[in-house]
């Protein structure tokens, strides 16, 4: 049933708002009325939904739905952001699309005819008896996809309509799905040995992968290389795929894997590493999101001394070669970063020179400078960049600079902190109204360096100088 605008808004708004819970709730009752034909805008509210279910815990609980079920084959494989198509790899949102013109344009007669077959199973007996209609579905959508998209080369002529009707990158999704479904019953078997995530690949686990893997590429050799991608998209530690390569190439490095048509796995994670960069390099340094930037990092430490440890990468191999030129790039872009912070964190630190020129004078913090918001968020956040990069920057090659940077900036803050107590006590009650942001930042920087014991410390300390300090007025 459509929905004007007005109203539309107004329900993706009160949705939004909901609960996790209870839009699994609603979710059900939708798809629910959906499968018996009622007249529900059933598009519209879960599209409001999703961002909610999301987040739920619970999402296998939702009803089971003809175009869920079919989707399951290929949703270890589903992506919700990528900078580029990978094969291997389906973009959620390419779902939607990809499912009205098979269903509409593609093969609609035959298509109806199949999930009205889902849905009579689901209204008798539920989703575990329903593997059958399911199968028969896949079997017509999967030989309609590949007829329009043979191959996964967009510039074949074959597909130029599919590529014209979703455009190169979705039409590149139809062809792995395509792929997936042809295999649909392979991967159910692999789906039930390997329960996600799957915290750690085992022995086991590989020769259970390896057992399905001869069989397909036997009965169906074009498939066979997304049994990988399956196994890729299950893992915790993405890096182990890699070990799987190995071990089904039965090749011993990374330049013999990467002449087979597994060694696209390997070329999927190295672009994984190119995306950790460019997302670096999309962070503008005035609007740093110190989280955000650390994420990259992480990511690509925990994946680049995986892949190597797992596979014993060559320098002066193939993926080698990428690798040291992909580190070579974070580390550009963590100095992009960080090189200026040590002035940009004292300068939220400002001090002014007491007792006299020359060697008996010393700098003790000023408090009665003003202080830019914007200038101390900002520093806030270099000093969680910094901290939080100890650890990873020998894998992100940037650990010279980070030590560097790292020292010259926990040495301004422990001078600043050392004299800030007895700053405020100067200052006094009175003062500590405009005084009060330099203790702000002062804490805030040190629980970013140090960790929030440290900070909690340093507030303790300046809270009992200002209780013991005197009126200004009574200050000799």
């Amino acid at each position: 049933m459509p929905i004007d605008a007005g109203r539309l808004e107004r329900l993706d708004g009160f949705l939004g708002s909901v609960t996790p819970t209870l839009a699994l709730q609603l979710a059900r009752a939708v798809e629910v009325d959906r499968l018996r034909g009622g007249e529900l805008p059933h598009e519209a509210i879960l599209s409001a939904l999703r961002p909610r279910l999301r987040e739920a815990t619970r999402r296998l609980e939702r009803t089971p739905t003809p175009k869920r079920l079919v989707c399951a084959v290929f949703e270890d494989l589903l992506v919700d952001h990528r900078l580029r198509k990978q094969r291997g790899r389906i973009a959620r949102t390419s779902i939607d699309p990809v499912w009205t013109w098979l269903t509409q344009t593609l093969i609609p007669v035959a298509a109806e005819k199949a999930l009205d077959a889902i849905r009579a199973k689901l209204m008798s007996g539920g989703a575990d008896f329903a593997d059958g209609e399911v199968d028969a579905f896949l079997g017509i959508a999967a030989e309609g996809i590949i007829n329009a998209i043979p191959t996964p080369d967009m510039t074949d002529l074959r597909a130029a309509d599919a590529v014209r009707a979703l455009g190169a990158d979705v039409a590149a999704d139809a062809h792995d799905m395509a792929r997936m479904m042809q295999i649909a019953p392979h991967i159910r078997t692999l789906q039930r040995a390997l329960l996600r995530p799957v915290a750690t690949l085992h022995d086991e686990d590989i020769a259970r992968v390896r057992g399905v893997f001869e069989r397909v590429a036997a009965s169906q050799p074009d498939c066979a290389s997304y049994i990988p991608f399956f196994v890729l998209g299950r893992l915790s530690k993405p890096w182990e795929a890699m070990r799987l390569t190995g071990a089904l190439t039965r090749k011993a490095d990374d330049t013999m894997i990467s002449r087979t048509d597994l060694g696209q796995i390997g070329e999927t994670l190295l672009s994984d590493l190119d995306g950790c960069v460019e997302r670096l390099a999309g962070i503008r340094s005035d609007e740093l999101n110190a989280a955000y930037a650390l994420e990259q990092v992480v990511a690509f430490s925990n994946l680049s001394t995986g892949i190597v440890r797992e596979l014993g990468i060559k320098r002066d191999g193939i993926w080698g070669r990428h690798l040291m030129k992909v580190r070579g790039g974070l580390s550009d872009q963590m100095e992009r970063l960080i090189a200026r912070a040590p002035k940009e964190i004292a300068a939220t630190l400002p001090t002014v020179r007491k007792g006299g020129f020359g060697l008996g004078g010393r700098r003790v913090p000023d408090l009665t400078r003003s202080l830019d918001p914007q200038r101390a968020a900002k520093a806030v956040q270099l000093a969680r960049l910094i901290a939080g990069s100890r650890q990873h920057a020998m894998a992100g090659a940037f650990a010279g600079l980070l030590t560097q940077v790292d020292e010259q900036v926990t040495a301004t803050l422990r001078r600043y902190t050392q004299g800030l107590a007895d700053a405020v006590h100067e200052m006094g009650q009175d003062g500590y109204a405009s005084a009060g942001k330099f203790v702000d930042q002062a804490v805030a920087l040190t629980a970013a360096m140090d960790g929030q014991q440290e900070a909690d410390t340093l507030r303790r300390r300046v809270q009992a100088a200002l209780v013991i300090a005197p009126p200004r007025d009574m200050v000799a």
